[in-house]
C-alpha cells in the first residue's frame, strides 16, 4: 500500500548543500507536486517512498539549490543563426570565420555575425566599414559586438540601413562620423539604448533585418530558456525589454518551455512618458504570479567603456574626453524621484565612475524626498 506520505521523486545517495542553518547538509530529499517537501538522512527517505516513487541514487553527488541569475539577457542571448565571434583575436580571424559560414549559407542576403571584441582591432581603435567590406563584398553585413552595446556594418549594410553622412540619430543607434570628411565610418553607438528598444526593434524589422525578428528573437528565447534549466538557474532576472516583447514569454509559458521563473524588467528609455508607465503598471498588474513577474524599470545613464562611451570622472587616456550621461544629474535625479515615488525599482546601467556617482545620488535623492522603503534599486554592471 501506497504511505500517505509518498512523494513523487524522492533522491537519495547525495551531498545536499541545503542553505539551511539548522539543516546544512542532508542525504536524500523528496518532492510531491514540484517542490521539495523534505530534506533528511537516507535512513528515513524510505517513508517518503511508494510504489509510484521515482528513486534517483546521485551516486554520491553534491546537490545545490536553485541558482538565481539577477541579470540574464534570455531574449537577447547568443543567435547560433549569426557568425560567432567570441573569441577571435584579428581581423584574420574574423575573415576565416565569415568566409565558413558563408560556404555554408551561400544564398544568404545578410551576414550576421556577434560577439566581436573591440580588442581585434589594431592600434585601439573602433572597426569601419572598409574594414568589414572585404570580408563580406556587396552582402549587407551587420555584427554585434560582445557587449551588444554597438555595430558595425559594411558598405551594403549602411545603404540598407540609411546610414548616411546626413542621416544623424537612427532608431537603433548614433552613426560614429570620420572627424576629417564627415563620413560615417561604419560604427554605430549606443545600439543597446536604441537598437534593443521597442522603436529601434521596430525600425530594423521595417528594414527586413533577420536578426531583429520575432522569429528570430523566438528561437534565441527558447535557447537560453533550456540554458538556464541545464545549468541549474530557476529564476533568470531578464533586465531589458519592451511592452511588446512580453508576448514572447507568455508563448514560452504556453509551450511549456519556461521552465525557469522569470522576472522581466522594462525598458525605460528617455522620453517615456507617464502614458508609457501607466502602461507599465498594468503590466505589473497582469503579470505576476510565481512564474513569471514584471516589474522593475531599466534605465541607462552611460553606455560602455571600450568606445569611449561611459561616463568618467577623470578624461580617457590620451584625449580630452570624458564620456556623457544620458541625462543631466539634476534631470535624472528628479526622473528617479518620481518613478521611486510610483512604487517602481530600477535597474541603472552604470559603467563610468561618473555614471555610478550619478546613479547614487539620485538614489540618495529618492530617499530624502520620498522617505526611506524596501526599493532595492540596482546599479546594474
Amino acid at each position: 500500500m501506497t504511505p500517505p506520505s509518498a512523494a513523487h521523486l524522492v533522491l537519495r545517495n547525495a551531498r545536499i548543500h541545503t542553505v539551511d542553518p539548522t539543516l546544512p547538509s542532508a542525504e536524500a530529499l523528496a518532492v510531491r507536486d514540484g517542490r521539495i517537501t523534505w530534506l533528511g538522512c537516507d535512513a528515513d527517505a524510505a517513508a517518503w517512498t511508494g510504489p509510484e516513487t521515482e528513486v534517483i541514487d546521485a551516486g554520491g553527488q553534491r546537490v545545490l539549490p536553485g541558482f538565481v541569475d539577477a541579470h540574464n539577457h534570455v531574449r537577447l542571448g547568443s543567435d547560433e543563426e549569426c557568425v560567432q565571434l567570441a573569441g577571435a583575436r584579428s581581423l584574420t580571424e574574423v575573415a576565416t570565420r565569415i568566409a565558413a559560414w558563408r560556404e555554408q549559407h551561400p544564398g544568404a542576403g545578410w551576414i550576421e555575425a556577434e560577439g566581436f571584441d573591440y580588442s581585434l582591432l589594431p592600434g585601439g581603435r573602433m572597426p569601419r566599414a572598409k574594414d568589414l567590406d572585404r570580408l563580406t563584398g556587396g552582402t549587407p553585413a551587420f555584427v554585434l559586438s560582445y557587449d551588444v552595446h554597438t555595430m558595425w556594418l559594411n558598405s551594403a549594410a549602411m545603404a540598407r540601413l540609411g546610414v548616411t553622412r546626413d542621416c544623424g540619430t537612427l532608431p537603433f543607434g548614433v552613426p560614429e562620423v570620420d572627424p576629417v570628411t564627415r563620413e560615417p565610418t561604419g560604427f554605430v553607438k549606443d545600439f543597446a539604448v536604441r537598437g534593443l528598444s521597442r522603436e529601434g526593434h521596430r525600425a530594423l524589422r521595417a528594414l527586413d533585418v533577420p536578426w531583429a525578428s520575432p522569429e528570430r528573437q523566438y528561437r534565441r528565447l527558447l535557447r537560453s530558456l533550456d540554458d538556464a534549466a541545464r545549468f541549474g538557474i530557476t529564476t533568470v532576472v531578464e533586465p531589458q525589454n519592451s511592452l511588446d516583447d512580453l508576448e514572447l514569454f507568455v508563448q514560452a509559458r504556453k509551450e511549456g518551455r519556461l521552465r525557469s521563473r522569470l522576472v522581466a524588467a522594462l525598458f525605460h528609455p528617455r522620453g517615456t512618458t507617464e502614458a508609457d508607465l501607466d502602461q507599465f503598471a498594468e503590466a505589473t498588474r497582469r503579470f505576476d504570479d510565481e512564474w513569471m513577474r514584471v516589474g522593475p524599470l531599466k534605465l541607462y545613464i552611460d553606455d560602455v567603456v571600450e568606445p569611449r562611451t561611459a561616463a568618467l570622472l577623470e578624461p580617457y587616456t590620451g584625449c580630452r574626453h570624458r564620456g556623457d550621461t544620458f541625462y543631466p544629474p539634476e534631470e535624472f535625479a528628479d526622473l528617479l524621484t518620481r518613478l521611486d515615488a510610483r512604487g517602481f525599482q530600477c535597474f541603472v546601467h552604470a559603467t563610468g565612475d561618473r555614471g555610478i556617482r550619478t546613479v547614487l545620488d539620485a538614489v540618495a535623492r529618492a530617499r530624502a524626498a520620498n522617505g526611506f522603503r524596501d526599493a532595492r534599486h540596482q546599479v546594474v554592471h
